[in-house]
């Protein structure tokens, strides 16, 4: 599905994308595609191609015109963060982690292999929703995905593509089970002297990596950490995917951004430490990369403003 072909002149290929469809024909430099999504809800465990197809109905399609022989359908996490929900209230206590594995949409281009984009688009349709307060929340895709945390039987190896799937989750088996979604590992880690309470995570993409293993797309494990200063930060982490091929770079690259980080703005400004706006120190973060939970932010501003109201 993911590798690079030449396909034949005027000859239509289609491929199936757990239920939604997709169509492309090539004519000399001109190059049609139609898709047909469908909502994320209604996902089917079907995915093969390309295929030789009959031509798609009489709908519009989109016509790019572009020199080339070779095409790819290349998969790409969306340009805004995913939000998704835990099916119960998790609290994690102190020096405790939970393991969470999740599918993300992705959002496909017909490329070349010049890395020319010939068309772009999501088979799947997602409700959009805010995240965050209202100066430095986000616009998210908001999943029909529920949290579970992994137990020691239930966590999943999905570097291998015969891992097993928990039966006790049938949809969350059905979501992990589709090649045209991108599965991804997360683990909350909480090194703080308090519980940490995960109602709802917001996963930003422009650190993550995606790699396949026979069809199955796989993103770097997202790791959160709650620190002893208060503070919360997220990285990417490859360990297990190294061997794997690459077939998404991320945007940018960083071991740790800050998405949390008490009193630092204080510092800032009134000791005279000098904070690049928008950097992984900023107190804010990194608007890219900001993975909290509504209810810890709120609490966060409330510990610094009684922090400063004790200068």
């Amino acid at each position: 599905m993911w590798n690079y072909f030449e396909p034949e002149e005027r000859t239509w290929y289609s491929w199936s994308l757990d239920g939604a469809h997709l169509w492309m024909r090539k004519n000399g430099e001109e190059w049609r595609f139609k898709l047909e999504s469908i909502p994320f809800k209604r996902i089917i465990n079907d995915a093969h191609g390309p295929d030789n197809a009959d031509p798609p109905g009489p709908d519009s399609v989109s016509i790019a015109v572009a020199a080339g022989k070779k095409v790819g359908l290349c998969p790409h996490p969306s340009s805004i963060p995913y939000i998704v929900s835990a099916r119960n209230d998790v609290s994690i206590l102190p020096g405790a982690e939970a393991w969470f594995t999740i599918a993300l949409p992705p959002v496909l281009r017909f490329q070349l292999e010049s890395g020319t984009i010939l068309f772009e688009a999501s088979p799947f349709v997602t409700p959009t929703t805010w995240f965050g307060d209202k100066i430095s929340g986000s616009l998210c895709l908001s999943l029909p995905i529920e949290l579970e945390p992994e137990t020691s039987e239930t966590k999943l190896d999905i570097a291998k593509s015969d891992s097993s799937l928990p039966k006790s989750q049938p949809r969350s088996a059905l979501y992990l089970s589709c090649h045209s979604l991108i599965q991804c590992r997360i683990v909350v880690r909480n090194k703080s002297k308090e519980a940490l309470d995960v109602k709802r995570l917001a996963i930003f993409t422009n650190l993550m990596n995606i790699y396949k293993v026979d069809e199955t797309l796989i993103s770097d494990t997202v790791v959160i950490t709650a620190g002893t200063d208060g503070s919360l930060k997220t990285n990417m982490n490859n360990a297990g995917y190294e061997n794997l091929e690459k077939i998404h770079v991320a945007s940018k690259s960083a071991i740790n951004e800050v998405l949390i980080m008490p009193r630092r703005e204080f510092f800032a400004q009134y000791c005279g430490h000098l904070v690049e706006p928008g950097s992984a120190m900023a107190w804010r973060g990194s608007p890219h990369s900001r993975v909290i939970e509504e209810n810890q932010w709120i609490q966060a501003q409330r510990r610094i403003r009684r922090f400063c109201r004790a200068f």
